[in-house]
């Protein structure tokens, strides 16, 4: 297994290189455009359908548009019951309104998977509680019955 020491790293490692914003906004001041400068441009161009693909990229990787995320949604949850209890409080949320229907799935799902993950860690613990208990025998002497 490697290790991380100052001797085993590597001697000399490539540049990340430039964002593709940097890229852009230095093309732009060797055409002597500022950010303002492409913005006025581009409102006039906007106007004009024979070139908005160009404006449109260019705006996208100046300005993102953000990702979407899940609302933040506050409703009573029974953290210490039974994963059932918990799903049963998250349905009944959805069906009063208290929280969207696709949220509520998410929650549900959530719980399914921290249940498939304490199931999978208490097999795994019993598992090796097991075969720390008993001597499994070579396969070689099992079949002939230890001879």
């Amino acid at each position: 297994m490697a290790k991380f020491t100052k001797e085993s790293q590597p001697k000399s490692r490539p540049a990340r290189g430039k964002s593709e914003r940097t890229k852009i906004l230095e093309a732009m001041a060797r055409n002597t455009k500022t950010e303002e400068e492409f913005y006025n441009l581009l409102v006039v161009r906007s106007f004009d359908n024979s070139d908005n693909f160009a404006f449109k990229e260019l705006l996208t990787r100046l300005s993102p548009v953000p990702k979407s995320v899940a609302p933040l949604v506050e409703f009573d949850f029974p953290k210490d019951e039974k994963p059932h209890i918990q799903a049963a409080r998250v349905l009944e949320a959805v069906s009063e309104g208290i929280i969207p229907s696709d949220i509520g799935a998410m929650f549900i799902q959530s719980i399914k998977t921290m249940l498939s993950i304490e199931e999978h860690t208490e097999l795994t613990e019993r598992v090796e509680k097991i075969e720390n208990n008993f001597i499994i025998m070579p396969v070689s002497t099992a079949n002939t019955g230890g001879r």
